[in-house]
Parts: C-alpha cells; sequence; structure tokens
C-alpha cells in the first residue's frame, strides 16, 4: 500500500468513525426515551390500562410519599417549575414527556413546556410546512403508523383537532412496543401514575383505538 493510500485509508477510517457516531447518537435520543419510560413506568409499580380501557394493575398514586418527589423531579428538571406531587390541581403528563427529552439528550430540538398543546402545535407545523425531516413531525390518524420512539395524542377538551392552532388541553404519550394489532404506551399523570396504555391499530398499523380522543401521531426523527 502507497503512502497516499494510507492517507487516504485512514481519512476515510476517521469520517466512517464520525458518521456512524452520529448516527448511534441519532438513534440513541429515540430509544434512551423509551429506556427511561419503562424504567420510570416499572418504578411506579407498572399501572396499566388494557386494551377495552380497563386499569389491570394499579401502582404508586402521585401525593404518596416517595412518588410525590419523583414529581418534584420531573417538574424541576423537566421544565423548571418548583412543584410535587402533592400539587394536585396542576397537571404533570407533558411536564414527564419534557423530563424525558431532557434526560435523553434531545437538547433544543424538543419544546419544553407543561403543555402539551406547545409541542403538539409545533410538530404539527413541521409536517404542514412541508419539514418531513424537522425533528418531531405531527400527523394524522390515518397518515402514519406509529414506531417505537414516537408520540400519540388526545385531546382533553371538546372541540380539538388536527389542525386546532393554540393553547388547549390534550395528553401524549411514549410508543415503547409495536406488536401485532396493537402499541403499548407509556406516559406520565395517567389515573395519577406513570401508566402503560394497550391500545388497538389496523392492518397497516394505524391507530384506530376509541378510547381516548387521539387526533395526531407524532412521528420522533431525533
Amino acid at each position: 500500500m502507497t503512502k497516499k493510500n494510507i492517507i487516504l485509508f485512514g481519512i476515510g477510517a476517521v469520517l466512517g468513525s464520525t458518521a456512524l457516531i452520529f448516527v448511534l447518537r441519532k438513534v440513541l435520543v429515540k430509544y434512551k426515551v423509551v429506556s427511561l419510560a419503562k424504567k420510570e413506568w416499572k418504578g411506579w409499580g407498572e399501572p396499566t390500562i388494557d386494551i377495552n380501557g380497563n386499569q389491570t394493575s394499579k401502582g404508586g398514586f402521585e401525593a404518596d410519599d416517595g412518588y410525590s418527589e419523583r414529581v418534584g423531579r420531573y417538574w424541576k428538571e423537566g421544565t423548571g417549575q418548583n412543584l410535587d406531587g402533592d400539587d394536585r390541581e396542576v397537571p404533570w403528563s407533558a411536564t414527564f414527556i419534557s423530563w424525558l427529552y431532557k434526560k435523553a439528550g434531545a437538547g433544543n430540538k424538543f419544546v419544553y413546556n407543561p403543555s402539551h398543546s406547545k409541542y403538539i402545535t409545533d410538530s404539527i407545523a413541521n409536517r404542514k410546512n412541508g419539514k418531513p425531516n424537522a425533528p418531531f413531525v405531527g400527523y394524522k390518524l390515518n397518515e402514519y403508523s406509529p414506531k417505537v420512539g414516537d408520540m400519540v395524542c388526545y385531546a382533553r377538551q371538546n372541540g380539538i383537532s388536527y389542525d386546532t392552532t393554540g393553547s388547549y388541553k390534550s395528553h401524549c404519550d411514549i410508543v415503547v412496543s409495536t406488536k401485532g394489532n396493537q402499541i403499548e404506551v407509556i406516559g406520565g399523570n395517567v389515573n395519577q401514575s406513570v401508566t402503560k396504555k394497550i391500545l388497538r391499530t389496523d392492518s397497516k398499523g394505524r391507530l384506530i383505538d376509541d378510547n381516548y380522543k387521539w387526533f395526531t401521531v407524532i412521528k420522533n426523527n431525533i
């Protein structure tokens, strides 16, 4: 091998390693969110809602000792607020999502906020503005099949749709598993806990669960 070839080989090896590290970082953010969500769910005692919308197992309660402090960590580290599980009148589900992305290293690619509607509308705007490679892209239910690491979102008030803008009451869960005609999702402040739901999908993997007012699937590109 000539000296020139050795130099070229070395440059290629460096570039290849850099590209590999970039790809791994891109994948790790998405899957670290999933790993963290599963870990928190287990820490709360694995509360679960089955495919028919029935709670089959219960776990910790937001205001109980240990769990209240856990919620306080989500608030402080996720959205920088001095609240905990004893502040029961303040929903913490969006703060839980924010905490997951911050801990997973999403950096400035996620809209950290105690209201889900902030990052939902941002993600949907990316879809409408033709930005399919943006960090988060919100699709209609019939446009995209949720994958592990994505989010699925439903309205918690009447009159909310995919095209609604501004602030509104909503909820999002992280997709942690897909199998057959169902997906498993984990979210915070679901029955005052971190809870897993099992949801129906059709033969194409599209979300068809009717236990909640689902209106968008947010694709996670990070």
